[in-house]
């Protein structure tokens, strides 16, 4: 099924600061949240290891088990973590955008390897880091290792909740849920989404999808447009999204 144009606008009402407020007036450099509340002295340390990059959708950027030689901080893109099933299928497990760093975890656990297959799901910007350099870093101050513990224990935290949502949700919640952990890391108003990269971060056969989609669509909820999803009514997208949309948040470290 092809999306098709939509009329309607979208409204950020999840963690409403991320997008408009005060807080992110300080992210002078970059608007990941991370490297934006670190220290002007840590910047200045991490800058020469530091370089913009655009990542396209669907771009992998590490396998499991793949030497960590950058860490990935992203401004507007979205990246997926996966586990591969038995069956060949794979099933997300974490999502991280501005909030968040990809290979962080790996850092804190002392390991020097990716622990995901990793993949960018909304294509943008981010800013890459070489490893060494950041965990150079991490070791030198122990200021910035306990600040940044915050964003481990949420990523460990939407993990574990995702576990419990693969298992025990419908399709039609995690659908929810999904799109709207997406747009608040990305902002924007039309996702770039097919049926079939979303019942592959769902870890679900393409018509599930496709039928929920159109059902979401019947209600007003969300529009297809040539570029991906639109979703109309976001307070009702919150309403059907399950539980674990409020379980997993996301804030800015604090240094």
């Amino acid at each position: 099924m092809d999306f098709r144009e939509g009329t309607h606008s979208v409204v950020n009402q999840y963690h409403p600061e991320i997008f408009t407020g005060t807080s992110i007036s300080r992210f002078q450099e970059t608007p990941n949240l991370i490297l934006g509340s670190l220290p002007a002295e840590m910047s200045k340390l991490l800058k020469p290891s530091m370089k913009p990059v655009m990542l396209k959708k669907e771009q992998f950027l590490y396998q499991a088990e793949d030497r960590l030689e950058y860490l990935y901080f992203p401004e507007t893109a979205v990246i997926s973590e996966f586990k591969i099933l038995d069956d060949g299928r794979m099933v997300e497990i974490a999502v991280t955008g501005k909030e968040g760093g990809i290979g962080l975890s790996s850092l804190f656990s002392d390991s020097h390897f990716a622990q995901n297959c990793t993949q960018v799901s909304q294509a943008g910007s981010a800013q890459r880091v070489e490893a060494v350099a950041f965990e150079k870093l991490l070791r030198q101050n122990e200021k910035i290792r306990t600040g940044l513990s915050h964003f481990v224990e949420i990523y460990i935290r939407q993990i574990s909740q995702k576990a419990i949502c693969n298992m025990y949700h419908s399709v039609k919640e995690r659908l929810c849920t999904w799109l709207l952990m997406v747009q608040d890391r990305c902002g924007r108003r039309i996702l770039n989404l097919t049926h079939e990269q979303i019942a592959r971060t769902l870890g679900v056969y393409r018509p599930s999808v496709t039928c929920i989609a159109q059902e979401l669509r019947d209600g007003h909820l969300i529009d297809y447009t040539r570029g991906g999803i639109v979703i109309r009514d976001r307070r009702r997208i919150e309403q059907a999204a399950c539980s674990c949309y409020l379980e997993v948040g996301y804030t800015a470290p604090v240094f």
